[in-house]
């Protein structure tokens, strides 16, 4: 007999932007302007909307929040997990990492007010959340010291991001 799965349906996502330099590969954070965790510096993450996958999320948030194109895009093989004390629950957030060609970032700005390329460790530094360092450093590991896998690509363009919805 079958058992039948269990599965935790995710509201947001977390994108880890890279992009390689001539000074090496550079993380892009993003420092919140919102009400919403004022002045904390993140990775790009937003909420998954009706009929989206996950994936299509954060390709969505990293275009609505950067204004950059990722040019690879990975499953991050991660998955984030904290406690949202403002909803008194615990939050399981899918992880994708981007790697993007350009570092000209147009930002949104009700969400946010600066943004910076940093070195990993500077990077991770940065974070504000133990989770957050954790993951950060998992992608270091596994897709910058390391060749990714083919096996957690996603698609980046806009006619495939579209075809995996139908």
């Amino acid at each position: 007999m079958i058992e039948k799965s269990s599965y935790i349906t995710p509201y947001c996502v977390s994108a880890y932007v890279i992009c390689e330099t001539s000074e090496g590969p550079r993380y892009l954070l993003i420092r919140r302007c919102g009400s919403s965790l004022f002045g904390t510096w993140q990775m790009v993450t937003g909420g998954i909307e009706s009929g989206e996958t996950a994936s299509q999320a954060a390709l969505r948030e990293i275009r609505e929040e950067t204004g950059l194109e990722p040019s690879k895009m990975y499953c991050g093989d991660v998955v984030e997990t904290f406690y949202v004390k403002t909803r008194d629950r615990v939050a399981f957030v899918p992880v994708f990492v981007a790697f993007v060609d350009q570092t000209d970032v147009r930002l949104s700005p009700s969400e946010h007010d600066a943004f910076e390329w940093l070195p990993f460790e500077m990077a991770q530094k940065r974070l504000s959340w133990a989770e957050q360092r954790r993951t950060i450093g998992e992608i270091h590991e596994r897709f910058v010291l390391q060749t990714p896998d083919d096996l957690h690509s996603v698609p980046v363009g806009i006619s495939d991001s579209v075809a995996k919805s139908h």
